[in-house]
């Protein structure tokens, strides 16, 4: 099974908040927005995941050499 895309999820929920009634929009549109913002987390992690990735190998680097500051 596929995983399913959020920012295809979050455009299925502002279609449905359309014709939906008021308070089944809002419902919908949250589920949009928490949709957004997983693909807005999921994008900055991508960004700093090699900066992550070379402050830890720099840290264990230090660490099993026993440099301290």
């Amino acid at each position: 099974m596929t995983q399913p895309n959020p920012l295809h999820l979050a455009s299925t929920a502002q279609q449905m908040a359309r014709t939906a009634p008021a308070a089944d929009a809002v419902v919908f549109n949250k589920v949009a927005m928490i949709s957004m913002g997983v693909m807005a987390a999921a994008s900055v992690a991508q960004v700093f995941q090699p900066l992550l990735r070379d402050l830890i190998a720099k840290r264990d680097d230090e660490h099993r050499h026993g440099w301290r500051r």
